[in-house]
Formats: C-alpha cells, structure tokens, sequence
C-alpha cells in the first residue's frame, strides 16, 4: 500500500476498523505541557496502560508548548491518536511491540486558542498537571500578565491557568492540582514551583492565590528515563502498508522505562501507575538521578555534538563508530564516574554496560540533530555537574567533557538567520538548524562573527560563551584553565575537525 494512498489515522478509520484502543469517551483528567515524541511515548503510553487495565479512565489534553509548534494540528487531524512502536532487546532477544495510543483527548494551541485552554482548566475532571518543554522550559522569563492571551513560558501558563483556577472555584482545597514536571532537571518540581512563586510576585497576584498554590497543588520532583527516537523516517510505506492506515505521529521507542515520583502521601494510588505494571517508583529520586542523568543523558549530549560535527548522524552509528566509542567510553568511565557520589561509584559499571547497549539498540534511529535541542540548557544540566565534581575531586579538568563543550561552541557557530531558524554548517556536509533559545543563538551567532575562518583566535569567543551566566548560572571562565583548554580544542576542531583532534588528544 502506498502511504499517500492509505487512509488517515483518525476517529473514523478506528470506527470503521472495529477498533477500541480502550480510552474512548473518558473524560479529561489530565492537562498535558508538551505534546512532542517523548511525552507521547511515556506519559501518555502510560496513561493508556493505566486506562486498559481499568485502574484510572482518563485521558489528557495536550498544549502546545511554543508559538513553533508542528504537532497539535496533527494530533487533531487524528483524533488524538497515534501508534506507539516499542523496539528493542529483551532477554537477549529481539522485541516488538505496537500499540494504538487514545490517551490524548486533543491538541490545544494556546497561542491561538487561549481561551480554550481557559476552559480546559475549569474542568472539575483535570487533576493531574504533566509537562515536557526541555530543560529550558524551567526558566525565569520576564513577561507581563495578559488575561486574554498565552504567556509564552511555562511557567508563565502554569501561572494563568492556576489562577483562572482559582478564581473560577473560590479557592477551593479540592481545586487543586497535582505537578509532575518530566523535565531533566534537578528538583524539577521545587524549580518550577519557585518560578510559578516567581511569576506570580511580578503578576502582582493576591496573597489568597499564593495560599491555595502553596496548600491546595503539590508540585512533585520527578525523573523520567525511556529514549524515544519519535517518527521513523524513510519507513512511512512499510508502516501504512503493515498497518493498513497513514500515521502522522507514528513514534518508536525502547521498551525499557523508568519513572521515579517524590509526591504527597496516597499518590500511589491516586495515579495507580504501580497498579497498571509500570516500572515506576513513589521514593527519593537522589540515587536514581544522578546516574541517570549524569551517565545516560550526559553522555547523549556529549555525542550530540561531538559525533554530529565527526559526520554521525545517529547514536547508533556513534557508539559503533571505534574512535566515538573509545572517547564516549573514557568519558563515562574514567570522568563522570569518577564524578558521583561513592554509593553510584560503586555500581557505575553495570549501568553503563546498560547504556551502552541501550545505545546501541538496532532497532532504534536516535537522530542527533534531535538530541541536540535546546542543548545549552542541557549541558548545565546534564554534563556541568560532573565537570565540576570531577575539577573539585581531582584538581584537574575532564578532558574528554572539556572537550564536548568546546564541540558544543563549535556546534553553535551558525552561518545565518532566517527569519528566527538559526543554522550552522557541517564541514562538506551541508546545513543543519541550531534549535535553542532565540536570545542565545543569536548572541553566539553574533560572537561568531567576530571570527574570521577557521584560523582566527578563538579566545574572545570562547571566554564570552563561557561567560554567559543566564544559561550556565555562574561564570564558567572562573574554572581555572578552561577557557584555554576550550579555545585550543575549538580552533583544533575548526582546523582539523573532531577526528583528527581527538587523536591529537588521544582518543583514537
């Protein structure tokens, strides 16, 4: 079957189909933050497994989280469905399985249905508060307060409809809502609930309001771990004709999932996620995180760099790539395990073992280009504390993660604007979009163009990326020898490439 010629994923076809993927005609009890390839391959596969096993019968309304957004049209075209494609290696074995997903009622854009949205948190239904925006979403932006309008942050939404809320209920105890924010960062639940604190001051919002935030909503820490490649590109006529329907949203995932939850007493069974067979844990995430973060999704952002500028375009392709693989190793386990606390010290070696096939997973097309969205934020995040573990410890700076984010400045030297896409030119391979925060692409575009081919002194470029203290939170150039260190592994990237520097340096 060819993929234009089959028919539309969408209410219609499932009916005609005879299929129930078993959410239809619940009620919305969840508002959902995000509605991109990993929210739809966790939290909503989730909810669609609590629903199938009759603990929860609820479904979630997705907002889109940016003005840029691609997916909610497509979402509504569909109904709110989509096919989920777990892929991997089980048991030594090859595993499969697909899923039709009816856990998303709709898509909402706020920028263009605000008041939609508004309604959507009238409903004495929504309980539970889900969201996905990147490590960036959890950020301080000024902004004024427009009743009839989206903010544009998160927080700043979250803010809005809290108190729409609030004021549409009385204050009620029992209006409250439940917070679970899956972005990676720490303490991401007391991060976003300071900001709403934050935004709420700077709105002028009443005393009473900050009282009900502060009694009647929870804001829970959490962490979240499952790699999700998302749409399987080049494989859209295989898919229709083994499906027998066309899947705008169609995304593959691993089967391996882990969701960690710091919430208030009887969550558990509020959100009866244990009860549906997830792996997922209501205790302290402190342990779990930083392994996690540290040795899986640091290492990810590594690569999105380093392998992408070394001509890989896929994880895969980087950790089966001898010389990537021997520098992501040195990385792992002679810097960042060296970096955590001596309880994960101890057991640093099977988890990465775990990653590593995990990466190499033969079933999964993880795009670096993908990885590297919003990678700023992510590398405070995600490879800043082991940097800094690592100088304190051992007086002496990583190399191999010095060297990633000499890669990541390298990464964001763009070639031009048009109109807010930001893209940057891979050697003799083309153009790629540098997707981040317009504010800081377009700093470093312009810190760029103080240089002058690839030979011009790098170091004023290195110490003003190093120095910008609204993405790292502190004046990195303070770490002694980094900026050298920065400056000679850029310009040997932009002389010779990452190939030839990484022998230079030993990782070969």
């Amino acid at each position: 079957m060819n993929h234009n010629q089959a028919p539309q994923l969408n209410g219609k076809w499932l009916d005609s189909a005879a299929g129930d993927p078993g959410a239809g005609g619940f009620p919305e009890r969840v508002l959902q933050i995000g509605e991109g390839n990993f929210m739809r391959g966790f939290i909503d596969w989730m909810l669609q497994r609590m629903n199938q096993s009759g603990h929860f019968q609820g479904r979630a309304v997705a907002i889109q989280p940016t003005p840029r957004g691609k997916v909610v049209p497509k979402l509504n075209r569909q109904d709110g469905l989509y096919t989920l494609v777990q892929r991997g290696v089980e048991n030594g074995e090859p595993a499969e399985r697909v899923e039709l997903i009816s856990a998303i009622s709709r898509g909402i854009n706020p920028y263009e249905n605000w008041a939609e949205v508004l309604k959507a948190a009238e409903s004495r239904e929504i309980r539970f508060v889900f969201s996905n925006t990147t490590e960036a979403g959890l950020q301080w932006s000024e902004e004024d307060y427009e009743p009839e309008k989206s903010p544009l942050s998160y927080p700043g939404k979250l803010v809005a409809l809290l108190y729409h809320r609030f004021l549409h209920f009385g204050g009620a105890e029992e209006a409250g809502w439940i917070i679970l924010p899956c972005e990676l960062v720490e303490d991401n639940g007391a991060v976003l609930k300071g900001l709403c604190e934050q935004v709420a001051a700077h709105w002028g919002l009443p005393d009473s309001f900050l009282a009900w935030m502060e009694e009647a909503c929870a804001f829970c820490n959490t962490l979240v771990d499952r790699i999700v490649t998302g749409f399987p590109h080049g494989e859209e006529e295989s898919w229709a004709e083994r499906l027998g329907y066309r899947d705008e949203l169609l995304a593959v995932c691993e089967p391996y999932h882990l969701f960690v939850i710091e919430g208030p007493e009887g969550l558990a069974d509020e959100l009866p996620l244990q009860k549906a067979g997830l792996n997922v844990y209501f205790d302290r995430i402190d342990s779990y995180r930083e392994r996690k973060v540290r040795l899986l999704n640091g290492p990810h952002t590594l690569l999105a760099s380093v392998a992408f500028l070394a001509g890989v375009d896929t994880v895969r392709e980087a950790v089966e790539d001898p010389q990537l693989r021997a520098y992501l190793l040195h990385a792992m386990t002679e810097e960042i395990k060296e970096s955590l606390q001596a309880e994960n010290r101890e057991r640093a070696d099977r988890y990465i073992r775990d990653v590593l096939e995990r990466f190499a997973n033969p079933y999964l097309q993880h795009r670096l280009l993908d990885i590297s969205l919003n990678g700023l934020s992510k590398c405070k995040a995600r490879l800043l504390p082991s940097l800094a573990a690592y100088q304190k410890e051992k007086e002496a700076l990583p190399q191999a993660l010095v060297f990633g984010l000499a890669a990541l400045l390298v990464f964001y030297r763009g070639t031009r604007f048009e109109g807010e896409r930001y893209f940057g030119t891979r050697q003799g391979q083309g153009e790629y979009e540098i997707r981040d925060q317009a504010k800081w692409t377009a700093a470093l575009f312009e810190s760029w163009q103080q240089a002058d081919g690839p030979s011009a002194d790098l170091s004023g470029i290195a110490k003003g990326f190093l120095g910008m203290t609204e993405i790292w939170g502190e004046d990195l150039n303070r770490i002694p020898g980094l900026g050298e260190s920065v400056t000679r592994y850029a310009e040997g990237i932009m002389q010779g490439g990452v190939r030839q520097t990484l022998r230079e340096i030993g990782f070969s």
